[in-house]
């Protein structure tokens, strides 16, 4: 089965799974393994999938990801992002997955996905969020009231 859409995701958010889901997708279309065994280490509480403003993700750098600094891999993060701009219209993109916590967002999986969004002019994506220390619940309370279900 492929995991890396949005209808997936839903799926399994409708059915109380969302976390069977992230470790589906993770471990199997989205390629980030580390994430998903780190998702284990502790209880986190997540929402979603919930549709966000694209504005919550502006202190987020546009372009490749400052942690890559040689220029094959920042050539090959652009070459994934135009292929992902080439299918978008075929292609309902997995939600992007975002930690919040009061030290601000963070996109833990889909940086390749944001970029898209932003250079195809897109304000509006799909996410599944969420938060592990109990002292992040008043900024994740905030953005559950400012997103769309």
């Amino acid at each position: 089965m492929i995991y890396g859409t949005l209808q997936s995701a839903m799926e399994y958010a409708n059915r109380g799974c969302i976390e069977e889901w992230l470790q589906l997708f993770l471990r199997g279309d989205g390629h980030n393994v580390a994430l998903a065994d780190g998702l284990l280490l502790e209880p986190r509480q997540y929402w979603g999938p919930v549709e966000i403003d694209l504005k919550l993700l502006d202190k987020i750098q546009s372009g490749a990801p400052e942690y890559l600094t040689k220029a094959n891999d920042i050539a090959y993060f652009f070459d994934v992002v135009n292929r992902m701009k080439d299918a978008y219209g075929e292609w309902n993109p997995p939600p992007l997955i975002l930690e919040y916590s009061e030290d601000g967002i963070r996109v833990n999986d889909g940086r390749h996905r944001l970029e898209m969004y932003r250079q195809l002019g897109i304000t509006k994506a799909w996410a599944v969020c969420w938060k592990t220390r109990e002292k992040d619940a008043a900024v994740f309370a905030q953005a559950k009231k400012n997103t769309r279900v």
